[in-house]
């Protein structure tokens, strides 16, 4: 059985209330989106710096940040565990924000030493974009799809039962993909094609003048994307039993 990228597209609409879902998540990620469009928001944060606002906002950021992510994570888990073919309530703000807080974090860490390696890289690359630098872009988009390889099977073991050791348990994350390889494989290579097509379309609402008002929106709904992608290989795994300790259905 292989990923459906049709499936993985319509999954957020085969919940009845999908238009409400998408419209909160998509407000969650509008001020974050267009932080630094709005030039009254630029003027009252940086001429002249005014460290409390920063401080503020940086803080509002973050925490739609792990909300939206928590609320991925929990929806992912609805799917592989409860077998919901649902998106998530808004219910639950709370334990969406507790949930992203320790997933953020926990791809933070996962992040440190790629970047590392990805700074260590930049020392030695020309300063201007010619076929120098060709061999140097290639090795920051194999940093890139790297990343991706761990990131999404430490996701899938997180998503089972939101403990922050098991994004490092990759024995057990590896347990999970070794007998299908190939669909794992699948499964990244999706997640980068619609991470640079989403990426080709951020550019185009953007410099669509009123249509960029969509951009977060469609951010989320892209989300609500990878979700069901990652749905898809795990229910095809096959896991057994979870602990559901404090997992609102």
């Amino acid at each position: 059985m292989s990923i459906s990228l049709k499936q993985a597209f319509s999954f957020v609409l085969q919940d009845k209330k999908w238009i409400n879902k998408i419209f909160i998540g998509g407000l969650l990620m509008f001020f974050p989106c267009f932080l630094y469009i709005f030039p009254g928001i630029q003027r009252m944060l940086f001429n002249p710096l005014n460290y409390y606002l920063v401080s503020l906002v940086a803080i509002l950021v973050a925490v739609t940040a792990f909300i939206v992510r928590g609320y991925f994570f929990k929806t992912l888990h609805n799917r592989i565990v409860h077998f919901h073919g649902k998106l998530a309530s808004w219910k639950y703000f709370s334990y969406y924000l507790y949930i992203g807080f320790k997933a953020y974090l926990a791809s933070l860490i996962l992040l440190a030493p790629f970047l590392l390696i990805f700074f260590f890289i930049m020392l030695f690359a020309p300063m201007t974009l010619s076929l120098e630098s060709v061999p140097f872009l290639f090795a920051g988009f194999m940093l890139v799809v790297l990343y991706a390889v761990f990131y999404i099977m430490l996701a899938l073991n997180f998503a089972l039962d939101f403990r922050f050791k098991s994004f490092f348990n990759i024995k057990k994350a590896f347990d999970l993909i070794k007998n299908n390889i190939n669909g794992y494989i699948s499964l990244v290579f999706d997640c980068l094609l619609i991470a640079i097509c989403g990426f080709i379309l951020s550019i185009i609402l953007i410099n669509a003048q009123i249509l960029g008002l969509l951009l977060p929106f469609v951010i989320f709904y892209i989300y609500m994307v990878y979700c069901d992608l990652f749905a898809q290989f795990a229910l095809q795994v096959g896991e057994e039993k979870y602990d559901e300790n404090k997992c609102f259905s």
